[in-house]
C-alpha cells in the first residue's frame, strides 16, 4: 500500500469517494417522494360500503359549479382584514364568506427564469418564485413535495402525474388561466384559454395585474343561458409580492394594492351573482412575506396565509367569527375536484374544505369515505390505529345506510374525521422520513476518508517522503497485500451486512437490489482502502519536523479553517457565513500588517544605525529583496480595496435588502460609474493576462494578439447587450451569441497553438520557440546511448509546458468570468489576482521569520490555505450566500439561444464559484512559475496542495453532515441547513473538476513529451 500514499492523485480519488459518500448522505437526508403515477377516474368511486350498495356517481355529484381560484402572490394572513380589504372583510363579518389559516410548508423553492435583468431585480425574482412550485403543486395535485423534489424540479418542467386540471379536462370541463405564465409551463395543454403574464419584471406593480384584470369583464359575463363560459378559472396576481420584495410589507404601496385586489373580489362576487349556477371563489396566497420583504423562511408571516371561500348563493359560514380553522394547501385540490364533479387526483392526501361540505348526511359521509379510502390507498400499514379507525367508520356508515340511524352517522363522521386527521399526520411524517441508516454509513465513510486524507497530507509534509520508507517493506509481496486487502474487505462487508440485519432497517441501502448492491460493495471497498491508506501512512510518517517552521499566521490559518466548519452549529452562522469569513480575513490582514511593519522597521533600524552585526543585516537584506520596502503601503491599499469590495453586494439574510454599492451603480443616473467599473475591470484583467503571457511560448507575440482579440469580444458583447454605451451604434447590431462563439474559438485556438509549438510542429518552418527540446550535454564517446537515453532537457520543457498551460488556463478563466460577471462585479476579477500576489509575498516565511531553515512545506501549506480563504472571501464579495435565492441565473445563458442543461449548469457554477476558481488557478500558476523550481519540486508541491484542498473539502463535509443530522428536526432544516448542504454538494463537484484539471495539465505534458519524441527528436538529432 506504499504506492497509494506516495501517489500524487490519491487525494483526488479519496475526494471522489467522499463525493459518493455525500451522495449517499443526501439520499438519506432528502427523502424523495415517489409519486405513484396513478391517474384517477370516476369509475374508481366506491359503489359498496362494507358490502352495502350505493350509487357512487349520483351521491358524489356536487351539482353545476363554476370555480374561481384567485391567487394573490405574497398575501399574508393579516392582510385579509377589513382594514386592508374592506369588501372582503365585510363578507367575512357577515358570514357570507369563510376564512381559513392555510399553512405554506417550507422548503419554498421554485424553478428559475431564463431572462436576467439587473442584479437586485433578479434576486427579488428568485425570492418571489421561491414558493411557487411547491405551493401550486400542492394546490393542484393535493400532494406535498419534499425538498429533493423541489431541488430536482429546477427548470420549470411540466408536472407529471395526476392533477385537478387533468381530472377536470377528462370530464370535459373548461379551464381558463390569466396571470403568472408559470402555470402554462407546469400544466401545458390543460387550458381552453389563457393569457400568461411574465413574473420577471419585479419593478412592475400595476401592468402585471392590469393584464389579468382586463379579462374579467369578458370572462365573467354570462351567456344567453346565464352561465359563465368556464368551469374553472385561475387568476394569479403578482403586484403585491413585487411591492413586498422591493419595499417590504410595510410599504405605503401595500394598502393601495390590497384595495385594488379587494375591488377585484367585489367585481367577481357581483358577477357570480348574475349566473344561474353556483359560483365559488377561493382567494388565497401561495406564501406570505416578511416585514422586511421577501420570503423563503419558516416564520409565521411567511408560511401563514389566508384562504377565503366565497359562494354566490345563500352561503352562510358554519364557523364562528374570528380566525378560522387551520387547513393545508393540499386541501384545495380535492375541494376543486369535487366541485367540478371530477375525480380526486391520484396522489392527493388532502380533504374537502369544511365550509363546502354538503349538508346532506349521506353525501357528507360518502365524501368522507371517498377521501379516507383514497388516502388509505397511499400505502399506510394496515395494522395502524388510523387504518382500523377507517374500517370502524366504514362499518358505521354501512349501518347508517341500512338503518338510517343518525347516531350511526354521527359515530361514522367522528371516526372518519379522526382517521383523516391521523392519515394526514402519517403522510406528513413519511414525507420527512430520514434514512438514518444510510446517513450513518455516509457519515462514517466521510469520517474515515477524512482520516485517510489527513494521514496522506501529513505523509506528504515530510521533507523527503521517499527516503522514509523501508526497502524491505517496499518489496513486500503483492500477493500478501492483495490477500490482506481481501480479508479487510470481507470483514467490512460482513460488518455492514450484519448491521443491516440487526438494525432491521428499511433503508434501501440494505435492499440488495442490483443498484444498491453495487453501492454496498463500493462502500465496503472505500472503507477498506481508506483503512490501508491510514495504516500505511501512520507507519511511514516519521519526520514532521518541517511543521516546526509554522508561525503565528500559519496557526491563524489552520485554526480559522478548522473552527469555521464547527461554527455552523448556529443557524445564524449559516445564513450569515460571510460575516465569519470577513472577520477571519480582517484578522489576517491585521496580523500581516503588524508583521510586515515590524520587518520594515527592523530593516531601517539596522540599516541606519550602522549596526556591525553583518549577519543580521545580510539576513534582512535577503528578506526585503523580494518584496521591497513598499510592501506596507501596498498592503494598506489592499485593505482599502477589500473594504470597498465588501460594500459592493449585500448578502446573507439579515441585511440583504439594505442598499449597497451595486444598487447605487445600477441606478440609471449612475450609469457612467457602472460603465467605468466595467471598463476598468476588463482593462486590468487584460493587463494581467498580458503580463502572464511571458510564461508562454509566445512566438511572434501571437498569444498577446489572441488575448487582445478575446478581450475585444468581451467588449463587443457588452456593447451588444447594452451594458456598455458607444458612439458607434452599428456595434449594437452584432449578435451576442455569434460574438461569444468567436470568443470560445479564440480561447480554444490559443490552447491548441501552444501545444503545437511544444510538440514541434512548426520546427520545419524554421520557427524556433522560446522553450524547446535541446541537448544541453554533449554525448560522451566512451558511452553507448540508446535512442531514448539521449541527454534531452525533457523535464525542463515539461515544467515550461505546465507553466504555460497553467497560465493559459488562468487567463482563459479570467476572461470567461469577465464575460459572465455582472458589470459592477467585473472589478473583482483583477482584484483576486492582486490579492493573491500580494498576500503570497507577505506570507513568505523568508520575509516574516528570521530563521533561515527549509520552509518549502510550510510555505506550500500557508499558500494553499490563504488561497482557499481568498476564494471563499470573493465568493461572498460577489453577492453569493447559502440561500438558493442568491444564484445568478442570467450567467447560465450567456452566449446561448435556448436552454441546454450542461452549458447552463457549467456557466452558472463557474460564475457562482468564480472566486475560488480564480484563487486556486492563481496558486497553481505560482507553483509552476516558482523561482528555481524543478519538475520534481513542482510535482511535489502540486501533490501537497491537492492533499490540502481535498482534506479541507472533506473535513468541512463530514462536520456539516454531522451538524445537519443533529438538527434534522430543527425548524429551519429545510430553509437554512438543506440549502447549505446543496451548496456543499456543488462545491465538491467543482473541487473535483478543478483538481482534475490540474491532473489533465500534467497528463498533457507527458503526452506532449511523447509526441515531441516522434516529431522533434529525429529532426534535431
Amino acid at each position: 500500500m506504499l504506492s497509494w500514499i506516495q501517489h500524487r492523485w490519491t487525494a483526488l480519488w479519496l475526494l471522489f469517494a467522499a463525493y459518493g459518500s455525500l451522495f449517499l448522505f443526501m439520499y438519506g437526508f432528502f427523502p424523495l417522494k415517489y409519486h405513484s403515477g396513478k391517474i384517477s377516474h370516476m369509475d374508481d368511486l366506491p359503489n359498496f360500503i362494507n358490502s352495502v350498495s350505493i350509487d357512487g356517481h349520483e351521491v358524489y355529484n356536487s351539482g353545476e359549479n363554476s370555480v374561481i381560484l384567485m391567487v394573490i402572490d405574497g398575501l399574508r394572513y393579516d392582510f385579509a382584514t377589513e382594514e386592508y380589504m374592506p369588501f372582503t372583510g365585510q363578507l367575512l363579518k357577515n358570514k357570507s364568506a369563510c376564512i381559513y389559516v392555510s399553512v405554506a410548508e417550507p422548503p419554498t423553492v421554485t424553478m428559475p427564469r431564463i431572462k436576467s435583468p439587473e442584479r437586485k431585480k433578479e434576486k427579488a425574482q428568485w425570492r418571489r418564485t421561491i414558493n411557487f412550485w411547491r405551493d401550486i403543486f400542492a394546490m393542484m395535485t393535493g400532494s406535498v413535495s419534499t425538498f429533493a423534489d423541489v431541488a430536482l424540479n429546477f427548470g420549470a418542467p411540466a408536472v407529471r402525474g395526476d392533477s385537478v386540471l387533468r381530472a377536470a379536462k377528462s370530464r370535459g370541463r373548461r379551464a381558463v388561466m390569466y396571470g403568472d405564465d408559470t402555470w402554462l409551463r407546469l400544466f401545458p395543454g390543460m387550458w381552453n384559454d389563457s393569457d400568461g403574464t411574465t413574473s420577471f419584471f419585479v419593478t412592475d406593480y400595476t401592468e402585471v395585474d392590469n393584464n389579468v384584470t382586463r379579462h374579467l369583464d369578458k370572462v365573467l359575463a354570462p351567456d344567453e343561458n346565464k352561465k359563465p363560459s368556464f368551469d374553472f378559472l385561475v387568476l394569479h396576481y403578482l403586484g403585491l409580492d413585487h411591492i413586498g420584495h422591493l419595499e417590504g410589507a410595510r410599504s405605503a404601496k401595500i394598502k393601495p394594492k390590497l384595495l385594488e385586489m379587494d375591488d377585484v373580489v367585489k367585481k367577481i362576487y357581483t358577477g357570480m351573482r348574475t349566473w344561474h349556477r353556483s359560483g365559488i371563489l377561493i382567494i388565497c396566497g401561495d406564501h406570505g412575506m416578511r416585514d422586511a420583504g421577501g420570503h423563503g423562511g419558516a416564520s409565521a408571516a411567511e408560511v401563514l396565509v389566508p384562504l377565503v371561500v366565497v359562494k354566490s348563493d345563500n352561503f352562510v359560514c358554519p364557523h364562528p367569527s374570528g380566525p378560522g380553522p387551520t387547513v393545508a394547501q393540499v386541501d384545495v385540490a380535492p375541494t376543486i375536484a369535487w366541485l367540478l364533479n371530477a375525480p380526486i387526483p391520484g396522489d392527493s392526501t388532502g380533504r374537502i374544505l369544511p365550509s363546502l361540505m354538503p349538508s346532506d348526511v349521506q353525501q357528507h359521509l360518502y365524501l368522507l369515505h371517498v377521501l379516507a379510502a383514497h388516502n388509505a390507498q397511499q400505502s399506510p400499514p394496515a395494522d395502524t390505529e388510523f387504518f382500523q379507525q377507517f374500517k370502524r367508520a366504514e362499518v358505521q356508515f354501512a349501518h347508517f345506510l341500512t338503518t338510517g340511524q343518525q347516531s350511526a352517522a354521527k359515530i361514522a363522521k367522528e371516526f372518519y374525521d379522526e382517521s383523516l386527521e391521523d392519515l394526514a399526520k402519517y403522510h406528513t411524517e413519511t414525507t420527512t422520513d430520514f434514512d438514518l441508516f444510510a446517513i450513518g454509513i455516509a457519515i462514517f465513510m466521510l469520517y474515515i476518508l477524512t482520516g485517510a486524507l489527513l494521514c496522506v497530507t501529513l505523509f506528504s509534509f515530510q521533507q523527503d517522503p521517499q527516503r522514509n520508507t523501508s526497502v524491505v517493506r517496499q518489496h513486500r509481496s503483492q500477493a500478501s497485500t492483495i490477500v490482506a486487502f481481501a480479508v479487510i474487505f470481507f470483514l467490512v462487508s460482513t460488518t455492514l451486512l450484519i448491521s443491516c440485519f440487526i438494525s432491521e432497517t428499511k433503508s434501501r441501502f440494505c435492499s440488495f437490489n442490483p443498484f444498491w448492491t453495487i453501492c454496498f460493495i463500493a462502500a465496503s471497498l472505500g472503507i477498506a482502502a481508506a483503512y490501508f491508506i491510514i495504516k500505511a501512512a501512520i507507519e511511514r510518517t516519521k519526520d514532521l519536523s518541517a511543521l516546526r517552521e509554522l508561525n503565528a499566521i500559519d496557526y491563524l490559518l489552520i485554526i480559522g479553517t478548522l473552527f469555521h466548519a464547527w461554527s455552523f452549529f448556529g443557524t445564524s452562522f449559516i445564513e450569515e457565513e460571510h460575516m465569519t469569513w470577513y472577520f477571519f480575513w480582517n484578522t489576517l490582514m491585521f496580523f500581516v500588517l503588524v508583521r510586515t511593519i515590524v520587518v520594515v522597521v527592523m530593516y531601517f533600524t539596522k540599516k541606519w544605525s550602522g549596526a556591525t552585526e553583518f549577519q543580521d543585516k545580510l539576513d534582512l537584506e535577503n528578506r526585503m529583496s523580494s518584496v521591497g520596502v513598499s510592501i506596507v503601503p501596498q498592503w494598506v491599499l489592499l485593505i482599502a480595496l477589500h473594504r470597498y469590495l465588501r460594500t459592493m453586494n449585500q448578502t446573507g439574510d439579515r441585511w440583504l435588502f439594505l442598499p449597497d454599492t451595486a444598487d447605487w451603480l445600477n441606478a440609471p443616473e449612475n450609469s457612467f460609474y457602472l460603465e467605468a467599473h466595467l471598463v476598468i475591470g476588463t482593462v486590468l484583467t487584460l493587463g494581467v493576462c498580458l503580463w502572464n503571457v511571458r510564461h508562454m511560448n509566445n512566438f511572434m507575440q501571437i498569444h498577446s494578439a489572441l488575448t487582445v482579440a478575446a478581450t475585444g469580444c468581451v467588449f463587443l458583447y457588452r456593447i451588444a447587450t447594452s451594458a456598455l454605451q458607444t458612439r458607434y451604434t452599428f456595434l449594437k447590431s452584432y449578435d451576442p451569441v455569434n460574438i461569444v462563439d468567436v470568443f470560445w474559438g479564440i480561447l480554444t485556438f490559443q490552447v491548441l497553438f501552444e501545444l503545437a509549438i511544444y510538440v514541434g510542429m512548426f520546427a520545419q518552418c524554421g520557427l524556433k520557440p522560446k522553450f524547446a527540446y535541446t541537448k544541453p550535454k554533449a554525448k560522451s564517446e566512451d558511452h553507448f546511448y540508446d535512442e531514448m537515453d539521449e541527454p534531452w532537457n525533457i523535464e525542463e520543457v515539461k515544467l515550461s509546458l505546465a507553466t504555460s498551460l497553467s497560465h493559459i488556463m488562468y487567463n482563459d478563466l479570467m476572461l470567461i468570468i469577465v464575460l459572465l460577471m455582472r458589470p459592477h462585479n467585473v472589478i473583482m476579477v483583477p482584484s483576486v489576482y492582486f490579492t493573491c500576489v500580494l498576500t503570497s509575498k507577505c506570507l513568505d516565511h523568508k520575509l516574516l521569520d528570521s530563521r533561515s531553515r527549509r520552509t518549502e512545506v510550510v510555505d506550500v501549506m500557508s499558500q494553499a490555505l490563504v488561497h482557499l480563504w481568498i476564494g471563499v472571501l470573493f465568493y461572498f464579495y460577489q453577492g453569493n450566500s447559502n440561500s438558493l435565492a442568491s444564484v445568478d441565473l442570467g450567467s447560465g445563458y450567456v452566449g446561448l439561444r435556448e436552454y441546454s442543461e450542461f452549458p447552463v449548469a457549467l456557466r452558472m457554477g463557474l460564475h457562482a464559484y468564480a472566486g475560488p476558481a480564480l484563487a486556486g488557478a492563481r496558486l497553481f500558476c505560482a507553483l509552476a512559475a516558482a523561482p528555481a523550481a524543478s519538475w520534481t519540486q513542482y510535482l511535489q508541491s502540486v501533490w501537497r496542495v491537492i492533499n490540502i484542498f481535498a482534506l479541507q473539502r472533506v473535513y468541512q463535509l463530514v462536520v456539516y453532515c454531522v451538524i445537519a443530522t443533529i438538527f434534522r428536526h430543527h425548524l429551519f432544516v429545510w430553509t437554512v441547513f438543506s440549502p447549505k448542504l446543496l451548496y456543499d454538494f456543488v462545491a465538491t463537484v467543482f473541487s473535483i473538476q478543478a483538481l482534475s484539471t490540474i491532473g489533465n495539465i500534467i497528463l498533457i505534458t507527458h503526452m506532449t513529451s511523447w509526441l515531441a519524441r516522434l516529431v522533434t527528436y529525429k529532426t534535431t538529432l
